[in-house]
């Protein structure tokens, strides 16, 4: 179980895989925006259903990174 209070921006986000797929860049009242790649960046509304624990300092999602996209939905990239 988590608390919002446990998660802010620049945390990095795990898929259930324990592969990275972004981190934090920012957060809405219903859903976190995850960065995901270096070079061509892309932002995902992630939102906080999805969430399955924080640990160690890190979101762990109920989903891995091969569902990125048809889970969380894609948003407009804004430069961080």
């Amino acid at each position: 179980m988590f608390t919002r209070a446990e998660i802010h921006k620049g945390m990095k986000v795990r898929g259930n895989d324990g592969h990275v797929i972004g981190h934090i860049v920012d957060i809405t009242e219903k859903e976190l925006i995850v960065e995901k790649g270096l070079l061509r960046r892309h932002d995902f509304a992630v939102s906080f259903d999805d969430v399955s624990e924080v640990l160690h300092g890190e979101v762990v999602l109920h989903h891995g990174r091969d569902s990125l996209f048809s889970a969380p939905r894609e948003v407009a990239h804004v430069q961080h």
